[in-house]
């Protein structure tokens, strides 16, 4: 190279320069195309190129660059294809990993893993990215209601949420309930509870379960009432229109109450039977019903009953907020004596929710 040994260096660095521009230049475009590399076609005939972050209630969630984020009816699919790993579930319970390979005809799906997995799209009711980050695999929502009465200067609030991780083998979720009424001349009144729970999935959808809850109920006198124990629970049925599942468990209690009478306080052990059904309908503007119920027969105190009841209706407003109706119900069939068996509120809530 001729000139002076600065002047080779300068131009052994201009060269680098150079060299790294056009590769990074050459590479932009296929780290922008590397996310939408999916491709889905519709029965109407259409083609749409993006990437799919998931499906869950019977839509697809799916990514594109033109459109924004989509939400594509399910039923609505003929194909699927993606380069990309995906975890794929079936209504049987059946887990099949892979990329989505092309199919020989419309109405089906194929995961490729080694071997090719040819699946109905029908049968189909939850696709996970296997890349899926954190935040990716959470479902939440947050409600809230208010009530101002100038008659009785009277004031209720109420606030419920819940945030759940569901993961390949692993599922943790948290709840709670706050409803808190006001009245001039009368102390106010509370009911608060919140509960954590942890899943293991096993095989043919069955599940071991840990769970930790905590009551306060001013109309019950219940200052407090701690739980925590475990079970295993199956899902019954679980489909792009609803899900039914059903468990039992042990678990143990320690409460208190506090009445004009004096107060209570005792440890003792229970039973868990426990189902919850959900139904969905994924038509915009979407409607969810979601019912709950737990019984807690005792084994300490033969006899006694306690139970939960949860009724959570929602219709979707627009886009990820919606209106709905709570009613929450709690039962205990041998309270301490003078108090209440059971304490019910009916709430009408307005609220928000990420991935449903």
């Amino acid at each position: 190279m001729p000139g002076s040994p600065a002047a080779r260096r300068r131009a052994v660095a201009l060269t680098r320069l150079v060299l790294a521009l056009g590769a990074a230049a050459a590479g932009g475009p296929q780290v922008a195309r590397a996310g939408n590399t999916d491709v889905i076609f519709l029965l109407n005939g259409d083609r749409i190129t993006g990437e799919v972050k998931g499906l869950t209630h019977g839509k697809l969630d799916y990514s594109t660059d033109d459109a924004g984020r989509l939400s594509v009816e399910w039923d609505k699919v003929a194909r699927v294809t993606s380069p990309n790993g995906f975890q794929v579930e079936t209504f049987s319970g059946m887990r099949y990993f892979g990329r989505l390979g092309p199919p020989s005809r419309p109405g089906l799906l194929v995961v490729q893993n080694g071997r090719g997995d040819t699946l109905r799209i029908a049968d189909v009711v939850e696709i996970s990215p296997i890349s899926a980050g954190f935040v990716q695999r959470l479902k939440s929502y947050l409600d809230l209601g208010l009530t101002v009465a100038r008659a009785n200067r009277a004031t209720t609030f109420s606030v419920s949420g819940m945030v759940e991780y569901l993961g390949p083998t692993f599922g943790s979720q948290f709840k709670f309930d706050s409803y808190a009424q006001g009245q001039e001349a009368i102390a106010t009144t509370t009911r608060n509870s919140g509960r954590q729970t942890f899943s293991w999935h096993l095989p043919r959808r069955w599940s071991a379960v840990a769970i930790a809850q905590l009551e306060q109920n001013d109309e019950l006198d219940l200052d407090h009432r701690f739980s925590g124990g475990g079970g295993m629970t199956r899902a019954l049925q679980h489909s792009n229109s609803m899900e039914l599942s059903a468990g039992a468990g042990l678990v143990g209690t320690q409460e208190k109450f506090t009445a004009a009478a004096g107060s209570t306080s005792e440890a003792s052990l229970e039973g868990l039977v426990a189902a919850n059904w959900s139904a969905y309908r994924f038509d915009s503007p979407t409607l969810d019903y979601n019912l709950s119920l737990a019984l807690f027969p005792s084994l300490t105190d033969a006899g006694r009953v306690r139970g939960q009841l949860e009724i959570r209706l929602k219709y979707e407003v627009f886009k990820d907020f919606h209106a709905g109706i709570l009613f929450n119900d709690t039962f205990d069939s041998r309270p301490p004596e003078t108090l209440s068996k059971n304490d019910y509120v009916a709430t009408f809530t307005i609220g928000w929710s990420y991935r449903r």
